[in-house]
Parts: structure tokens; sequence; C-alpha cells
């Protein structure tokens, strides 16, 4: 999938989630980011609410890696506002692949 939709298009789905009043802990949010899984793990949750069936594996790698590396290096309650909710860090860190513009292996 191209840029910017690679991120766009995850964003949506996350957003979607919130607005039908999803939830996941922020902290395993950041616990998923850092020992892998995240898109795994998300499916086991969320099953064909959140269709990531267009992503190559690959991609989902490379995404979740970007993502892992924001995780690492972002104070995301002063940077984006992020509190609680760990879709809506995901949502954000969409955002920030929006504006980053990261290498994402296809």
């Amino acid at each position: 999938m191209k840029y910017p939709i690679n991120f766009s298009f995850l964003g949506f789905y996350f957003n979607m989630l919130v607005d039908n009043g999803e939830f996941i802990n922020l902290s395993d949010t950041h616990d998923k980011l850092n020992n892998g899984g995240l898109f795994i793990w998300l499916k086991s949750i969320f099953g064909d609410r959140l269709d990531i069936s267009l992503y190559t594996n690959e991609e989902l790698n490379s995404i979740e890696e970007f993502f892992s590396s924001l995780s690492n290096a972002v104070d995301e309650e002063r940077k984006m506002g992020i509190t609680k909710n760990g879709l809506c860090l995901l949502v954000a860190y969409c955002f920030e692949g929006i504006q980053q513009n990261p290498k994402i292996r296809q």
C-alpha cells in the first residue's frame, strides 16, 4: 500500500473502533509494541472489525517497527495528549507516520 494511505487507512480503522467505544490499555499497547505482535494482538481483540487484509506481512512488520520506535522515543502525554486509550495512541502514531513518511517495506 502506498504512502500516505498506509497510515491513513489504519488511522480510520483505529478511529472507528474508538468511536464505537472500544478501549485498550495504554500500558498494554506499549508492551505489545516493545515485545512484538501488535497486529496479531489487535486482530485477536477486534477480529474483522480491524481489516488489515490489504497489508502484506512485511508492511505490517515495518509499520509496527515504526510505531515501536515512537513508543520508545515519544512522551505521548506531552506531545500527543494521550493518557488512557491505546487506540488513541495508535491513531496519533498514524498521524506521525503521515508527517514523517518513514520507509515502509512492501
